[in-house]
């Protein structure tokens, strides 16, 4: 027993150290001495390997690596030995979600990057999953597989309907419907992007692309309602002054 307890309050100690450790090497981080910081984060790490810290220690170490170092081999290296070590613990969906998007943005390396998102998305934290999901459809889209990414896209928004990503899945599902001619689909689309959306700049895109879904669905005035809304905010003014003048004088033809 005596020696059980002793046992536990050394395992304490270590605790402590292990988090006092992790916090200077996080004011390092902060402070913007991003290489005192992956130098003490990875001192952590091998002096207290068990700490619950060591597996948040190597994902800021491969974070900083990639973003702020240049090191871009070195973080893929520190990713995959964190999920070697601790393929269990919290930061493992992140490790794996950070390389496959490094092949993505900073290889774009897609094949390899539809890979690393196939290993992503099946993890149970919701970001993760959600974020794979959506950046696998477009990789597979970008290599030609628009059929694959359709059907991943309406896997994500019918498992995700109102996650971080569905207005942009939403808007992405209205281009491809309507790039094959199906534009009551793109329209709908366009419409559940608009219900979901958060984000300014993709709700602007899903007006101006549902108006253009209507002008080609001869639902003229409908599509001048929308153009007119989006007129003092769309960024090309001159090119959606046009585009009302020109649908204006459609109108006018059609009402002879």
């Amino acid at each position: 027993m005596l020696a059980l307890v002793s046992a536990l309050a050394g395992c304490e100690v270590f605790d402590k150290q292990a988090a006092l450790e992790y916090e200077a090497a996080t004011k390092r981080w902060y402070a913007g001495d991003y290489p005192a910081a992956v130098s003490m984060y990875i001192s952590l790490v091998k002096n207290h390997p068990y700490s619950p810290h060591a597996d948040n220690a190597l994902y800021w170490v491969g974070v900083t690596q990639f973003l702020y170092l240049g090191e871009t081999e070195k973080s893929l290296q520190t990713f995959r030995l964190l999920l070697k070590k601790y393929p269990r613990r919290d930061m493992a969906p992140a490790a794996q979600l950070y390389i496959a998007e490094i092949y993505d943005l900073g290889y774009n390396d897609y094949p390899r990057a539809i890979e690393e998102y196939r290993k992503a998305a099946p993890y149970a934290d919701k970001d993760v999953r959600e974020k794979s999901l959506y950046s696998l459809a477009d990789n597979l889209f970008r290599v030609g597989k628009s059929d694959e990414a359709r059907d991943t896209w309406i896997g994500q928004v019918k498992e995700f309907p109102r996650g971080g990503k569905a207005d942009i899945a939403f808007y992405r599902l209205g281009t491809l419907s309507f790039s094959k001619g199906n534009i009551e689909e793109a329209a709908a689309y366009y419409r559940r992007s608009l219900e979901v959306s958060k984000d300014k700049e993709i709700a602007i895109k899903a007006k101006y692309a549902l108006a253009q879904c209507l002008e080609a669905s001869e639902h003229l005035k409908d599509a001048l309602a929308i153009y007119q809304e989006l007129e003092p905010l769309y960024q090309n003014k001159e090119a959606i002054q046009i585009k009302i003048r020109a649908l204006e004088t459609r109108i006018i033809k059609k009402s002879y």
